[in-house]
């Protein structure tokens, strides 16, 4: 696969204008007009971006989640809404949330994993295997606030630096860290030996030799390995906290999910594919609960244009061959 080419100086400094004009439109902007500014924005991708308007609703109906076109058009808007949201939030977070008014906006769930998982006297060290759901970029940080525990974060460097900066520090408040993937599992793993928790993304489609095929809502994908291969070789229980968007008023609940406990077979390749289908399993039940919240937009599935999945079974019926065309 061919390397995008550089941006140029006067590209990267053009864009980073643009971001920090609308950063600075949302700082002064009371909460709910700045979601509007930024919803209009969601609105305007959905029906005028030549790339990311008509995939999302694509990969919707490709998912099989969704049935019709009208369903997929109207969950692709409220994705790419909460997607705007969650830019906000980034932005706005320290102008709404300090210290003494903290448990105001974020709750914690109530269910025992989670209490366990969010406990700083109970919270065991984990390997987070998250996607871009909930607010992802407010996440990591809270749990290391919340838990008192250090994590490390892979990342992938955005195309323009100075934005990535921005994001960045925004991102890796408290004791949250992040590094770049080009660094490899190294960083990873030296962040374990010392304790931390560490945190991948895994929700978008990962090429050999970091990728493993699982299934994804029924259908093949590729997802990143590095989770299972961790999770392996030290033990440490994967699990998936995550941040949902309560309402527009900047009210948040942390909710926890695990994968099952699994007994490795000795054979490294086939426990490797096995784990990995249990976080994207524990990924995937996440998103059902909670289908606006997560980024249908990521090129999830790179057959997606050839239609729905499971395609429907042939018939020399036309009306039957129709009724089957929806995907279950």
């Amino acid at each position: 696969m061919n390397a995008k080419p550089k941006k140029s100086a006067l590209a990267i400094n053009a864009e980073y204008a643009l971001f920090m004009f609308f950063v600075m439109l949302i700082r002064v902007l009371p909460l709910h007009a700045a979601y509007g500014v930024m919803n209009f924005i969601a609105w305007s991708v959905l029906h005028f971006n030549k790339r990311h308007g008509p995939r999302t609703p694509k990969l919707i109906l490709h998912s099989g989640f969704l049935k019709t076109e009208a369903e997929a058009k109207k969950l692709a808007l409220a994705s790419l809404e909460h997607f705007a949201k969650v830019v906000v939030e980034m932005v706005k977070f320290d102008q709404i949330v300090n210290k003494d008014n903290f448990s105001e906006h974020i709750r914690i769930a109530d269910d025992p994993v989670t209490q366990e998982f969010m406990n700083p006297d109970t919270a065991p060290q984990i390997i987070l295997t998250t996607a871009h759901f909930g607010n992802w970029e407010l996440a990591g940080g809270l749990h290391s606030y919340i838990t008192k525990q250090r994590m490390t974060s892979i990342m992938r460097p955005l195309e323009n630096p100075k934005i990535g900066r921005y994001v960045y520090a925004r991102r890796c408040r408290f004791l949250h860290r992040s590094v770049s993937k080009e660094l490899g599992v190294r960083p990873l793993i030296q962040a374990h030996r010392a304790g931390e928790n560490v945190t991948i993304v895994s929700d978008q489609h990962a090429v050999p030799p970091e990728g493993v095929e699982v299934k994804f809502f029924g259908h093949p994908a590729m997802a990143q390995k590095t989770p299972a291969w961790l999770h392996l070789r030290t033990g440490t229980v994967i699990a998936m906290p995550y941040l949902i968007r309560d309402d527009d008023d900047f009210h948040f609940t942390f909710h926890c999910a695990r994968i099952p406990v699994y007994r490795p077979t000795g054979n490294m390749e086939a426990d490797i594919r096995a784990v990995a289908q249990l976080y994207t399993d524990m990924i995937e039940e996440q998103i059902r609960r909670y289908p606006t919240q997560w980024l249908w937009s990521h090129r999830r599935w790179l057959d997606y244009a050839r239609g729905p999945y499971p395609p429907p079974a042939p018939s020399n019926e036309k009306e039957e061959s129709h009724a089957e065309a929806s995907p279950q």
